[in-house]
């Protein structure tokens, strides 16, 4: 069995509302591939995809929208999730949108878990710019906790320069480095010790397995010596602190560089889900799902630890 574990759609509803009420314009032309179901069914089959896991696109429109603005159209993304998941029950694994950390928000969060039924909750790893260990947003935190709902976080737009856009740097290296520095204040920030909640990190946990190392010397270094390090608070972890990095998930999202596959693997284990981006990518993500699978296919791992990554480690997450 295969499920794909990161995927996003737009249903034509959804994009009316966005365009209509919201002035939306950031997505060129009419997208009418992200609401293609039976193209999408069409892709799932040819390539034996048995289910996605599908949150709502596109992610930036999120970013800075007023709290009552943000309520309103995230209520609508949820309905529009549950609703493709409905029609398709077989194929599509539900996973809801909070954007932010309001009143209104935590009650909608509520709503995707008890009345909505979702698989989890997508989160973004910045919220209009700032971290997300912040005291103000704890409450996301300990609602994923109390409701048992697993969080999908996506990388949001970040202002890192103002030339980072020209070569699409600021998503190409941008998103990755925005997801590792999430992952990074969720723990160093003492969010994963003070709460227990399940999270999938996209594109292969940014650059946290490549940097495992580096990680862990970094904290054994300021911990040793803290007179040369005063302006760096640290949380008091047990070593390897990489360790707690790999009790995250991460996805397969990596196009198809092997050694890029099992590099996460070494670090997430059995906490590695496939994932492509569909369908975003080369050929509308077709080329994501086909890449995605020679690679996983190709890694050094059991056959175990293949089927794992597959299906059973997300099955795990959404049973």
């Amino acid at each position: 069995m295969t499920i794909d574990a990161f995927t996003h759609a737009l249903t034509e509803e959804f994009y009316e509302t966005l365009v209509e009420n919201y002035e939306f314009s950031g997505l060129s032309g009419r997208p009418a591939f992200l609401w293609d179901m039976e193209q999408r069914l069409a892709d799932m089959e040819e390539y034996g995809v048995d289910a996605q896991v599908v949150s709502m696109a596109p992610l930036p429109f999120w970013k800075g929208l007023d709290d009552e603005s943000a309520l309103e159209i995230t209520r609508l993304a949820n309905d529009e999730i549950r609703r493709l998941a409905d029609e398709h029950p077989e194929k599509i694994i539900p996973v809801g949108t909070i954007p932010k950390v309001t009143d209104g928000l935590m009650d909608e969060f509520e709503r995707c878990s008890d009345d909505l039924d979702l698989a989890g909750v997508q989160i973004f790893s910045n919220i209009d710019g700032q971290p997300l260990d912040r005291p103000q947003f704890e409450p996301l935190f300990e609602t994923a906790e109390r409701t048992d709902t697993p969080l999908w976080l996506h990388p949001q737009l970040h202002e890192w320069y103002g030339w980072a856009s020209e070569y699409m740097d600021h998503r190409l290296f941008g998103w990755p480095f925005d997801t590792t520095l999430a992952l990074s204040r969720l723990v160093f920030g003492g969010i994963t010790q003070t709460y227990d909640f399940d999270l999938v990190s996209h594109h292969g946990g940014g650059m946290i397995p490549f940097f495992s190392g580096r990680i862990d010397g970094f904290y054994e270094t300021r911990m040793q010596y803290p007179e040369n390090y005063a302006d760096t608070d640290l949380p008091d972890l047990d070593q390897p602190v990489s360790d707690h990095f790999a009790e995250f998930h991460a996805d397969t999202a990596l196009g198809d560089a092997v050694a890029s596959h099992e590099c996460a693997h070494d670090l997430f284990g059995d906490n590695l889900v496939f994932g492509t981006d569909y369908p975003f990518g080369p050929d509308r993500g077709r080329a994501g799902i086909e890449k995605g699978l020679a690679a996983v296919e190709a890694m050094d791992v059991d056959e175990a630890d293949r089927a794992g990554i597959l299906s059973g480690n997300v099955r795990d997450l959404v049973a």
